[in-house]
């Protein structure tokens, strides 16, 4: 089980690619990052990596439904949005 959860929430946003690359270069212990895209694909795409889960909306829900969902993923002891 995982300590922390980072849940990074986003919709349209041009630098979730960036923000992903860095939270994952950066945690430390045993953490994981869980995505939510909000009705949207990212450009660039989010690339494969052992800490991150993507939850992708085909239909944007809104931003407390989407840190809902991937707090519901989340099998860590502690979750913190981003």
């Amino acid at each position: 089980m995982p300590d922390l959860s980072v849940i990074i929430p986003g919709r349209n946003e041009m630098f979730m690619k960036q923000t992903v690359e860095n939270v994952l270069a950066n945690i430390r212990g045993d953490s994981e990052v869980i995505a939510v895209l909000d009705g949207y694909w990212p450009d660039p795409p989010l690339q494969d990596h052992p800490r991150l889960k993507v939850i992708h909306h085909t239909e944007a829900v809104g931003q407390r439904a989407a840190t809902n969902d991937g707090t519901k993923l989340s099998r860590a002891k502690h979750v913190m949005k981003l």
